[in-house]
């Protein structure tokens, strides 16, 4: 069974929108070159942006504010979100590698790095970037290279590894939806989709409004036979995120199911 999947997954996961006070791999705080009051204003335009999933809108103001601040290393990491949002993986790539060099401490830019290197399907690349995040120990968001090195195993087809990856996830951070979320998956690829409802469930009590959860718990409750669950779940999807792709497929899932 095919299971629905959205490029806004990986960045569900864990693109970090953080302008400013992240700590290093030290421990100390190492605060990004000072920005003008025109240039920040910028730049929180381009985080909103972002976060309303605008990544064209938010590169024309990321450029801008390059050309006044070349060295600023918040500046790439936003330019690397804006280029993930695109779809233009090799550039967010530079873009993460320039951040990199001007803050070697940043790991949460080597987690959003891994990121565009699995969109990209290299996966041996995505595993060292959140295998070197997990060596940070000042980090305090391990569930995001953990459930992303998941995801990864998931995608390669190594069950096992990606199972271990997200239980650990589930111990670091016990209320953190995604790695549930992404257990159920393996579940699913394994069909072995009883055991991955326990884990969707789990993952929808955690967060009711992640769209993208209720459509794969659809298709766990198509995969036992259990229609009328199947179609709540599909229901569920197109109040969450109406008018959109995903919307339009839960919509068909559920008139399959139902016979319609």
């Amino acid at each position: 069974m095919k299971i629905y999947s959205l490029a806004s997954t990986v960045l569900i996961l864990a693109l970090t929108l953080a302008v400013s006070g992240c700590v290093s791999m030290t421990g100390k705080p190492k605060p990004p070159p000072e920005l003008d009051d025109a240039s920040r204003a910028q730049l929180n335009l381009a985080t909103g942006l972002l976060m309303q999933n605008e990544p064209t809108r938010a590169l024309e103001e990321l450029l801008k504010v390059k050309g006044n601040n070349p060295q600023n290393p918040d500046v790439e990491n936003l330019l690397g979100l804006a280029y993930y949002g695109m779809k233009e993986y090799p550039l967010a790539v530079e873009s993460y590698m320039a951040a990199l060099k001007l803050a070697p401490e940043r790991t949460d830019v080597r987690n959003n790095l891994g990121l565009s290197y699995l969109a990209q399907r290299s996966y041996d690349l995505a595993l060292a970037e959140f295998n070197a995040c997990l060596t940070d120990l000042v980090y305090q968001k391990k569930q995001l290279p953990l459930s992303n090195s998941g995801l990864t195993y998931l995608e390669m087809g190594e069950y096992d590894k990606a199972l271990a990856a997200l239980t650990r996830a589930t111990e670091v951070a016990p209320e953190y939806s995604k790695s549930y979320q992404l257990i159920g998956r393996v579940h699913m690829a394994r069909n072995e989709c009883a055991q991955a409802l326990d884990y969707l469930n789990n993952a929808a009590r955690l967060n009711p409004d992640d769209a993208e959860t209720f459509m794969i718990t659809g298709d766990a409750y198509v995969c036992v036979a259990n229609k009328e669950e199947a179609a709540a779940a599909y229901s569920r999807v197109t109040t969450l995120v109406p008018n959109t792709n995903m919307a339009m497929e839960a919509q068909k899932r559920a008139r399959d199911v139902m016979g319609f």
